[in-house]
């Protein structure tokens, strides 16, 4: 019997960000700015209490940056 292994999915998150008038994208402890988000896999809402007061948030295998636009899958 073969035992497929299943890729890792990290924990994502992303929101406006109002300084640098973009979008946050924050991955594996790092954060990345964008334009525009594609994103492949479900999210959901996240109310903080605290500045950025909403975030979308999910798990993904790996985002991709080409030319502002960010692709989450």
């Amino acid at each position: 019997m073969t035992e497929v292994k299943k890729e890792k999915e990290y924990r994502f998150f992303f929101h406006y960000y109002k300084r640098y008038k973009c979008l946050s994208i924050h991955f594996k402890s790092k954060c990345y700015r964008a334009n525009d988000v594609i994103c492949k896999v479900p999210i959901n809402t996240k109310w903080n209490k605290t500045q950025p007061n909403l975030v979308m948030q999910g798990f993904a295998k790996q985002i991709i940056i080409d030319k502002d636009i960010c692709t989450i899958t």
